[in-house]
């Protein structure tokens, strides 16, 4: 009979907080960096600590609520000397998020520093604050802090459509009569709302990254939003859950930061693993492209070479001199030739001369050299590849600006992307222009 292993209160409170914490931080965050608010999250994290101070001289409790009120009015009031820098100061977005972080934070490290130095009853460990103190959780604690992240995420889904639109394209918002700076400030007010709700569980400094990483890596997988927000939710849902369950089993290790870096770890195999936009795809994506234009100018070399010749073979020295240094754009001469070759044999394009006909054609050059030729397929192929060369040079010398997007190492067909009547009237172009 199997045992499980029996999972204290404690952890189980504090998983199922930290775990509400991060999905909401995932979901709000992502409107957050598609609108790239990121940086006014970290802002209003560092002037937190200024409202739990706040709060605590106020009250004279640690009352978690009490002290994350007072740290969401920190964080909103430093939003609003963020926005009076940028249009009274003129000062440039990234400045002014610089000075408001580093005064705030500043300012909250000195109100902090000075409770505990005074010896303030029941001031002792407001610090924690600055890297999270989930351990002090309690379960009405993770009962607020999952009922205000299952309130920010409602309210994001209610104006989601709305909060897209501004994201994207907050200049057509306006221009069709939506309210882009309210929503852009209901927009931030939520973030600031994430970044003080995950107060217990990173802490002042690390809490942006539940609210940026999440988004950042769903990133990589969709170019859907609300596949984004799905993804970004989940992901930090499974950064507190194992985050937790870390700090749990190895004594002495704080949860904000094995929750972030847990969170990093994802953003790490997203960044790397996913298949539409991690970086292994698309250098598959881009070395695929590079093998198909070197084995386009093999085979267009190798056509030009049989139509030259008398036996119609060739030889793979006559094709590389032929085509010199550049078989492929920023790749060595001779790996990307024996790349390309290995294919064009692979996809039976060409084809070693048969034995009784190589024998014969060997004598009369070089011994030991071999001799090729394309194949049918091959031939096809270099045929196509002309044409189309030849069609894309009538509509760059025509209308270069249809051209312009599908430019590529290897160019597609020009029907695949342009219809059969703008062609057309290229064709015309050309004809009427003459020779």
């Amino acid at each position: 009979m199997i045992v499980l292993p029996t999972i204290p209160y404690n952890t189980l409170v504090v998983a199922a907080g930290v775990a509400a914490v991060g999905f909401a931080a995932g979901v709000v965050g992502s409107l957050g960096v598609l609108r790239k608010r990121a940086l006014v999250g970290d802002a209003a994290a560092h002037a937190t600590l200024v409202g739990v101070a706040a709060a605590f001289l106020m009250t004279g409790r640690r009352d978690l609520p009490a002290l994350l009120l007072g740290a969401f009015v920190a964080a909103v009031g430093s939003l609003g000397v963020l926005v009076l820098l940028r249009r009274v100061t003129r000062t440039r977005d990234d400045a002014a998020t610089a000075i408001v972080l580093g005064v705030s934070f500043g300012l909250g490290i000195t109100l902090v520093s000075g409770i505990t130095a005074r010896g303030i009853p029941g001031g002792a460990g407001l610090e924690q604050f600055l890297l999270g103190h989930t351990a002090a959780l309690t379960a009405s604690d993770a009962v607020l802090l999952a009922g205000v992240s299952a309130a920010a995420v409602l309210l994001l889904a209610i104006g989601l459509k709305e909060a897209t639109l501004v994201a994207f394209d907050a200049a057509f918002a306006a221009a069709s009569g939506w309210p882009v700076g309210m929503i852009d400030y209901a927009l931030v007010t939520l973030v600031a709302v994430m970044v003080v709700v995950g107060l217990p569980a990173a802490g002042a400094v690390l809490v942006t990254a539940l609210v940026v990483i999440p988004p950042v890596a769903a990133r990589q997988w969709t170019d859907r939003v609300t596949t984004m927000l799905v993804l970004a939710g989940c992901f930090g849902l499974v950064a507190g859950l194992v985050g937790v369950g870390l700090s749990a089993a190895v004594p002495r290790l704080s949860t904000g930061p094995v929750v972030v870096l847990v969170a990093a770890a994802i953003f790490v195999v997203s960044f790397f693993g996913s298949p539409s936009r991690g970086w292994l795809a698309r250098w598959r994506r881009q070395r695929a492209v590079a093998q198909g234009w070197a084995e386009g100018r093999i085979i267009e070399a190798a056509l030009h070479a049989m139509q030259a010749s008398s036996s119609g073979y060739f030889t793979r020295q006559s094709i590389e001199s032929r085509l010199g240094t550049a078989v492929a754009p920023g790749r060595s001469s001779t790996m990307a030739s024996s790349r390309a070759w290995r294919g064009l044999l692979l996809r039976h394009a060409i084809e070693p001369a048969p034995a009784s006909e190589a024998s014969v054609l060997a004598t009369q050059s070089s011994q030991g050299i071999s001799l090729w030729r394309l194949t049918e397929q091959g031939k096809a192929e270099a045929v196509e590849r002309a044409r189309r060369l030849a069609l894309w040079g009538d509509v760059l010398a025509v209308a270069s600006g249809d051209a312009r997007a599908f430019l590529t190492i290897d160019l597609p067909p020009p029907e695949a992307v342009l219809d059969a009547a703008r062609l057309h009237a290229i064709r015309a172009a050309v004809a009427a222009s003459g020779p």
